[in-house]
């Protein structure tokens, strides 16, 4: 009988979104039976059956790793799975005889999974973390946040927020960190002001965007900072996330000029 270990569920945060966690669930389940329904009649056979099983194996622990911030679920899945050994004397047979309910041991563990699906969280997890954090900023520094890598997640959300920037300002300015921020929210010719703020307004939010960047877009990766303060950095950094979306300027289509062909004319 396979002995599973216990579902490393109290803590897992999902990645991705639950429909794509299902569906590559799904599919790798699909593969293990597969592989239990290809039979073999030699040892050479069986040994490539074994390399199949083996790249399984491998390839579902990374699509784990990319569907939960925890690298334990990769663990949980392919870690050993114990069954009743066979007494058979033939090699081949003995192999044939085990080898189901060794597959069969990770399918259920990918079951389990599945079946705890919809009691797992998903980003950006729940309604407080919804009205909290930017999803991009979400998804940029949950990883490295929930590994206690707090450098890497402020230093991965500075980047996200710089990242927004460029993009609402269509790449028009090249420079980075502190000047683009100067850049972007020039009170007089700022691509991303709001005309209608007050002068007090725009010099406000452009100082707000440069002391963030002067403050952390250096950063050291082995910067030490404690989790408190590390969620007030990211909650800043999804406040400013925001506001570069409200303060991107719509874009304007100039009227397409209607083309006649000679031959639609009418005489």
């Amino acid at each position: 009988m396979n002995q599973l270990p216990p579902i490393p569920a109290l803590g897992l945060t999902l990645a991705i979104p639950r429909e794509r966690v299902q569906r590559a669930l799904e599919a790798e389940i699909a593969k293990g039976f597969e592989l239990i329904r290809e039979r073999v009649s030699s040892l050479d056979a069986l040994e490539d059956l074994k390399r199949k099983n083996w790249n399984w194996v491998l390839q579902a622990c990374e699509i784990l790793k990319e569907c939960f911030t925890s690298d334990t679920v990769g663990l949980f899945f392919s870690s050993g799975v114990y069954v009743r050994p066979s007494v058979k004397l033939d090699d081949l047979e003995r192999e044939l005889e085990e080898f189901p309910y060794l597959v069969r041991g990770r399918i259920d563990r990918l079951n389990a999974l599945l079946n705890l699906l919809p009691t797992i969280p998903e980003p950006p997890c729940g309604d407080f973390l919804s009205a909290q954090f930017h999803p991009r900023i979400h998804r940029a520094v949950w990883r490295p946040y929930e590994l206690a890598q707090y450098g890497p997640a402020i230093a991965a959300a500075v980047q996200e927020l710089e990242d927004a920037v460029k993009e609402a300002t269509a790449g028009s300015i090249v420079e980075t960190g502190p000047d683009l921020m100067r850049k972007a929210f020039d009170p007089d010719e700022g691509a991303l002001v709001d005309k209608e703020n007050s002068l007090t307004d725009k010099s406000g939010i452009r100082d707000l965007f440069v002391g963030f960047m002067s403050r952390y877009k250096s950063l050291p990766a082995n910067s030490v900072f404690e989790i408190g303060q590390t969620a007030r950095i990211l909650t800043l950094a999804s406040y400013l996330m925001y506001t570069v979306e409200s303060c991107r300027q719509p874009v304007v289509e100039e009227p397409k000029e209607e083309y006649e062909f000679e031959l639609l004319k009418p005489e």
